[in-house]
């Protein structure tokens, strides 16, 4: 049986956040870890900090990181609290061959709508009997 963690980054301006995520109910497997986003936040900077968070929690498996900035098709578009030199950066790739797993990569914000439709405010309930 497959696992269902995976590590979820959440690159910000001035903090990487990383746990282990319970992706069948959204709740952290362990206490999330802080490192500082570097300044500047180039590509190799910031792949050498989410590498640190990823050795610090010590799993193996899939890694899902969320960007400050436009992505499409994990291509990055814009760069807002990071670097410039991100823009044009496949960046799914760049971090898959930087920590040797599978990465998806979204811009934080849609991640974070992504997760409330799962598993938070936008979730389905079932409808309510007058």
């Amino acid at each position: 049986m497959a696992s269902s963690l995976v590590v979820g980054v959440d690159i910000g301006g001035t903090g990487i956040k990383a746990a282990p995520v319970d992706i069948a109910t959204g709740e952290l497997a362990a206490e999330r870890i802080r490192l500082p986003t570097p300044s500047p936040a180039t590509p190799q900077a910031v792949a050498a900090a989410v590498d640190g968070v990823l050795k610090e929690i010590g799993m193996a498996g899939p890694v899902g990181v969320a960007v400050p900035a436009v992505v499409r098709g994990g291509i990055v578009e814009t760069a807002s609290h990071i670097d410039t030199a991100w823009i044009g950066i496949d960046a799914a790739d760049f971090f898959s061959r930087v920590t040797g797993r599978a990465t998806a990569v979204l811009n934080d914000a849609d991640a974070a709508g992504v997760a409330e439709v799962r598993f938070g405010a936008g979730r389905a309930r079932p409808a309510s009997s007058p």
